[in-house]
């Protein structure tokens, strides 16, 4: 009765640790991987197995003077399948799912991670939580075009920051990146849409250019290093 009451509260529970097959998975591609669960001190029943990934963001207060770092939820499975995890046994649980075209990149300080929990009781939810690298090549190769022609990142760019959901991205994670070269002409962009629309701004002028994926990306931004605008 003391094992059982103590499993209850976590001490000598269940344990749960994520194996991803990939540590770095392009956005849009598969996400594939193990849940291995490893029997505690008693016989277990584990309703549920919840993976997410997460990512962070900035949140300003209303009064926009303070910032928040919060942590949200960009895509969730659920594994719903009831099983009994005996003392000291070992389960494997594989999965796969796609991983959205909503999820940020992960570029500098911005982080992406995979999280587990299992669903023992009111009182116990072992987890277990690992970093892991998104890419994009069609977003690497944009960014790479515009180093090479001068600009240079912001210290924001890159980082999510917090808004509204929307039909084409429901998250409240918006990824910009922000570019400027010496001559005060500044690139952004969202990072985390499935279209990709360049802002080119020069004074009180503004251009866009929409990517194309099946393009050729210098030829499509041929003209932002010699643009008068």
């Amino acid at each position: 009765m003391l094992k059982k009451l103590l499993s209850s509260i976590g001490i000598g529970s269940a344990k749960v640790n994520t194996v991803l097959f990939h540590r770095e998975i392009e956005r849009g591609k598969e996400v594939t991987g193990e849940v291995h669960i490893f029997g505690g001190k008693v016989i277990q029943s584990i309703s549920e197995v919840n993976i997410h990934v997460d990512t962070e963001f900035q949140r300003n207060d209303d009064d926009m003077t303070e910032i928040h770092e919060m942590t949200e939820p960009i895509h969730e499975v659920k594994i719903i399948d009831p099983l009994l995890i005996k003392p000291n046994e070992e389960k494997v649980i594989p999965f796969s799912f796609t991983l959205p075209h909503f999820t940020p990149i992960t570029f500098c300080d911005q982080k992406v991670h995979i999280h587990t929990e299992l669903n023992i009781n009111f009182f116990n939810h072992p987890a277990d939580e690992h970093n892991f690298i998104v890419f994009d090549p069609f977003i690497n190769e944009i960014l790479h075009h515009l180093t090479q022609n001068g600009f240079r990142h912001t210290v924001n760019s890159g980082l999510c920051h917090r808004k509204a959901p929307t039909k084409s991205n429901p998250t409240h994670c918006l990824q910009v990146f922000e570019l400027v070269n010496e001559q005060d002409k500044k690139i952004y962009f969202v990072g985390n849409e499935k279209d990709i629309i360049i802002n080119i701004i020069e004074g009180d002028q503004v251009r866009q250019i929409a990517m194309d994926r099946e393009g050729d990306i210098p030829k499509q931004l041929l003209g932002i290093k010699r643009s008068k605008l």
